[in-house]
């Protein structure tokens, strides 16, 4: 049985907090797609994934990302991809004055529910 194709218009996505969501656990379960925004300061302290990879491709503005156990400071602008494996610190912010905006993926899927979307 097929899982049914998922089409977000343009800011359809569920949200929650600064993230849109356009592909759920519910979705699929290899992964999930959410374009975040990040206002001037904000961003999220240094965390790690477990048996999930974090990544991100920078859209709009410069994302400031501290990686690895001795925090690398990397200075990502709009094109920059990054991606950080499961079990890998890293920290993420906007130290600008405009928006941040981020199209993220976690895989496999389930970062939605487990930061409490249903």
């Amino acid at each position: 049985m097929s899982r049914p194709v998922v089409v977000v218009e343009p800011g359809q996505g569920q949200r929650f907090g600064n993230v849109e969501f356009l592909a759920r656990t519910e979705d699929t379960p290899y992964f999930n797609l959410g374009i975040v925004t990040f206002a001037p300061g904000q961003g999220v302290e240094r965390h790690v994934h477990r048996a999930e990879d974090d990544s991100f491709l920078v859209l709009e503005g410069t994302l400031s990302v501290a990686v690895g156990e001795e925090g690398r400071a990397v200075e990502a602008g709009p094109g920059t991809f990054v991606l950080i494996p499961d079990g890998t610190p890293h920290a993420i912010q906007n130290r600008g004055t405009t928006d941040v905006r981020i199209l993220n993926v976690h895989a496999p899927g389930g970062f939605d529910r487990r930061i409490g979307l249903r």
